[in-house]
């Protein structure tokens, strides 16, 4: 039988919720507004899916900028163009002056959820080191009894070292290669469970750095 430092030393390196990185007031309740109006918008399409081979059931998605998942090549500029994506372009230019500092966006979108539609595990790319996912959720209000947690696990995937809450106005950040899934929201809920996705990267990754900057620690609302 292991012994109780045994028992510690396997939990501890088996949870390790650093990667995950967990911010309530980032986003000022004015740019809040414009991102919940944006979502609000008729911009859904049903049929996505996070893994296209694997998943059997989808979700409903609006593309914003840039490629697929294997993308490198900042979409900044396309989110300079369209005057449709103000809101998603002032949001980034807070990420990029806070914990995002150095980054470049690959991809932005958002994916919403319904009773019945279902998340499955999955990864957003292997990088270990500069591939990040940035997720903001844009529904204006949600209840405890709604689910919808954003689960992470272990990169074996055989245990769950996180769930969040996916409270309005907050903002998680994480390492594309931690397996995590969005999870189906309750009977009880009769709203749009939606959250915003930027994948991004270092532009110029040191070899020193190995996490996003966190910006000055604030109080919780």
């Amino acid at each position: 039988m292991a012994s109780l430092e045994q028992l510690l030393a396997i939990r501890t390196t088996a949870v390790d919720t650093k990667e995950i990185q967990i911010y309530d007031v980032l986003v000022p309740a004015a740019l809040e507004a414009k991102l919940s109006a944006l979502v609000k918008r008729p911009i859904w399409q049903y049929g996505w899916r996070s893994n296209s081979k694997l998943d059997r059931f989808c979700f409903w998605h609006a593309h914003f900028a840039g490629g697929d998942e294997n993308s490198r090549t900042s979409c900044e500029a396309s989110l300079d163009i369209n005057p449709e994506l103000a809101p998603i372009r002032e949001y980034w230019q807070l990420l990029k002056r806070t914990h995002l500092a150095g980054h470049e966006p690959l991809r932005v979108y958002a994916n919403s959820h319904t009773y019945g539609v279902e998340g499955y595990v999955h990864v957003d790319n292997n990088d270990p080191d500069n591939y990040f996912t940035t997720v903001y959720y844009a529904h204006p209000t949600w209840e405890r009894n709604w689910a919808g947690e954003t689960v992470f696990y272990r990169r074996d995937r055989d245990e769950i070292i996180a769930a969040v809450y996916p409270k309005p106005g907050r903002v998680i950040t994480f390492r594309g290669d931690i397996p995590h899934a969005a999870r189906g929201v309750s009977r009880e809920c009769a709203e749009l469970r939606v959250s915003i996705v930027i994948k991004s990267h270092r532009k110029d990754l040191d070899d020193s750095v190995k996490s996003p900057k966190a910006p000055p620690r604030v109080r919780s609302r």
